[in-house]
């Protein structure tokens, strides 16, 4: 009865949503609207993301194709992809910067300026968008005059095509300018300031926008009379596998990621066999070298962080805290600062991780890694080295070889003498693989035993 109770319950609750007004009124139209949520780095796997969910919209012919946007901007390469193909969108692409407090930096500029239309939360900013040196450490002024010019026309020609301010996108890549939500209504930057969906369709609806191939459609999204929206809203995310990569190409992740990785690898080598920690480590390892491969990283610092767990691992040898473990630690933290130097602060990590990492690494060496390697020199002797020192009888003749009883298991022996007679007593002196190395056993070593009392009592 309960089951049966809650079922009707659920049933009773979907019919009830079903009957709202705004659902009724967009299955009425039978229009639909994606919402592709876009939050973090621009990276390749974003790109793909993006390119897939625009290509979805294409093939379901949706009313239009929302990029909820919060970004600090990102890989170059990722973003040209991304605005290549919101320009060649045969549906709408409408770039929201929400919720409040979100912000479209560097490439979120970019792609902000390449959409058909734009709208952003109060409380956002835009801007920001001088191109950041991706290979780490300094370049060339001449080859930086390049770079910047180029993002330059490009930036200004999306501004041109869309009808948007061209000042401000050439002061947002050329004096890195930033601006809020209010400030870019004023001057063109963005159609409207939207809080929320219901406000952003209400916004948009009846704009005219020009499609890639050419054509010009009127956008529908918002019904007056029933004071609703117009279509149904399909939330899009990323799956599972793109959030992790995503995910991975933060900053500070990444630099946990790679020390991380090599503690597993150190402690596996240090306990023999494929185990958890080998597993992980080998993980964690692949995932913080792809986003490396993906964040503008500078390999000096990554060179430092590898140098600095050698260094650790010098001193563990050496069983103590000294000279090797001050340089570790200072490598660490040089290794911390420039893993990402010359990107944007969003694009570094965060000084409250590399301390993080340091101590994560001390406790890791000082407790983990000593207690490791106490068990692997207190590892206890067994098998063949067990023998050394044992008694045991010849059973046959060892002339030099032959074989013994000892602790009643059969065993190969040799002897350096010149022959031991079956029967006679031997003591084990070392073993080479299986064999046994013995020698007659003396009378003056016999093991002593206890004599029968002469008097026994009935």
């Amino acid at each position: 009865m309960r089951i049966a109770r809650l079922v009707l319950s659920l049933i009773a609750l979907v019919s009830g949503v079903m009957m709202l007004p705004g659902a009724a009124s967009a299955q009425d139209t039978g229009r639909r609207l994606d919402v592709i949520e876009l939050k973090g780095v621009i990276d390749p796997t974003s790109a793909d993301y993006l390119r897939g969910r625009i290509a979805a919209a294409e093939r379901d012919e949706v009313e239009a194709a929302v990029i909820q946007m919060d970004t600090p901007g990102g890989l170059d390469v990722s973003m040209r992809g991304m605005i290549q193909r919101i320009l060649a969108s045969d549906v709408p692409v409408i770039v929201w910067v929400a919720p409040r407090g979100a912000r479209a930096a560097s490439a979120g500029t970019f792609i902000t300026y390449a959409a058909n239309l734009a709208y952003m939360a109060e409380a956002t900013e835009i801007g920001a968008a001088t191109p950041v040196n991706l290979g780490g450490g300094d370049v060339d002024e001449t080859l930086a005059r390049k770079v910047t010019n180029d993002a330059v026309a490009m930036i200004t020609e999306l501004a041109r095509t869309r009808g948007r301010d061209v000042e401000f996108a050439e002061e947002a890549v050329r004096d890195a300018a930033s601006i809020g939500a209010t400030e870019a209504l004023d001057r063109n930057v963005v159609n409207g300031i939207a809080s929320s969906l219901s406000a952003l369709l209400e916004s948009m609806d009846g704009e005219l926008v020009e499609l890639g191939d050419g054509s010009r459609k009127t956008l529908e999204t918002w019904d007056e009379a029933a004071g609703a929206p117009s279509v149904t809203v399909r939330f899009q995310q990323m799956n599972l596998l793109q959030r992790l990569l995503h995910a991975v190409t933060s900053p500070d992740i990444a630099y946990f990621l790679i020390l991380i990785g090599t503690f597993g690898l150190i402690f596996e080598l240090y306990n023999p066999g494929i185990g958890l920690a080998g597993i992980l480590g080998g993980i964690s390892l692949l995932l913080g070298f792809y986003a490396l491969s993906v964040l503008p990283t500078n390999w000096v610092g990554a060179f430092l962080l590898i140098l600095g767990v050698v260094f650790f691992l010098v001193d563990l040898q050496t069983a103590g805290l000294g000279i090797w473990t001050v340089g570790g630690v200072v490598a660490l933290i040089a290794g911390g600062l420039l893993l990402f130097a010359g990107a944007a602060p969003e694009v570094q990590v965060n000084p409250w991780s590399i301390a993080g990492a340091v101590a994560l690494t001390l406790v890791f060496f000082v407790s983990v890694m000593t207690a490791a390697l106490r068990v692997r020199l207190r590892r206890p002797i067994t098998g063949e080295e067990a023998m050394v020192g044992e008694i045991g009888e010849a059973k046959t003749d060892i002339a030099p070889e032959g074989t013994v009883v000892t602790k009643g298991t059969l065993w190969r022996a040799r002897t350096m003498e010149t022959g031991i007679a079956a029967g006679s007593k031997v003591k084990v002196m070392a073993t080479e693989g299986l064999v046994l190395l013995v020698e007659p056993l003396h009378e003056d070593e016999e093991p002593s035993r206890s004599e029968p009392s002469a008097n026994s009592h009935g």
